[in-house]
């Protein structure tokens, strides 16, 4: 019997920034999981020799979207995938051990805390506060089969319809939704539209070590003996860190996306 593969996968898209940041992250991780296999999604024009040393796979030729990660989620090299977002550190060794509960159609994702969102408002889908958002998709880990890649791509196609056409959920939430993909998470998880009731369910509670923050670390962790194994760092506290200038200085000097090509406003540009 095939042993199966087991991997992680950082998505660097858009805005050559997070390209910076996936190069931190993985070599975060290969400090503390040197053996680990790990891909980047990218663009051939940032594609250096830092990353041709640090990661075992890049794969170019995805989307120019910031919300890329669903459409590269769903072409995972490895049988079994933790997808981490970029703005991220490894900050411990247990990393490890985080596909030891994965069984057959698992996917696993973390209760949605505010720290995450950055505003408690942010934590619920509706003004009245009734509908909270459930899960946060900065961290995943999933078996590769049928239905798991099925729920990544439609999260992904849903997004690019819901941010390209007239809001027609106002039952349920402002338009100042409509560019987040966590909506979009929502939708198609919460039992509330029929077209997506094989995904009602679908998401399990992942572990919050593998998903917290610097700020709720100190609130969920006093009470376990167990640290945090990942941290989620906000866009804000990273422009405190002492090497956030010669992250930007690299963005400056380095390659650039060449201009978007005119196309239509439903389309999707790949680089």
């Amino acid at each position: 019997m095939r042993a199966l593969t087991k991997g992680f996968i950082y998505v660097a898209s858009s805005q050559k920034i997070y390209y910076e940041f996936a190069i931190e992250s993985a070599q975060s991780l290969k400090d503390f999981y040197p053996e680990s296999n790990v891909t980047l999604f990218t663009h051939d024009a940032w594609v250096d020799d830092r990353a041709c040393q640090l990661f075992d796979k890049i794969s170019t030729g995805i989307p120019v979207n910031p919300r890329a990660k669903m459409w590269c989620m769903a072409r995972t090299p490895y049988d079994q995938t933790f997808y981490n977002d970029v703005d991220s550190f490894i900050v411990h060794k247990d990393i490890k051990t985080v596909f030891d509960s994965l069984k057959e159609n698992d996917i696993f994702m973390c209760e949605n805390v505010w720290h995450v969102t950055g505003s408690h408002l942010w934590s619920f889908i509706d003004l009245k506060q009734n509908i909270p958002v459930e899960w946060m998709g900065a961290t995943c880990w999933y078996n590769k089969n049928e239905v798991t890649l099925d729920f990544m791509q439609t999260w992904f196609d849903e997004y690019i319809q819901q941010v390209h056409e007239p809001w027609p959920y106002s039952e349920w939430a402002s338009d100042r939704w409509q560019q987040f993909d966590m909506f979009t998470l929502w939708k198609i998880t919460s039992g509330q539209f029929s077209k997506f009731k094989r995904f009602n369910n679908f998401i399990k509670k992942g572990d919050k070590r593998f998903n917290t923050t610097m700020l709720d670390g100190s609130d969920y962790f006093k009470l376990s003996s167990k640290p945090p194994v990942n941290i989620q760092i906000s866009r804000q506290l990273y422009q405190t860190f002492p090497n956030y200038a010669t992250l930007l200085k690299r963005v400056d000097d380095e390659r650039n996306l060449p201009p978007q090509p005119k196309i239509e406003k439903n389309s999707l540009w790949y680089n």
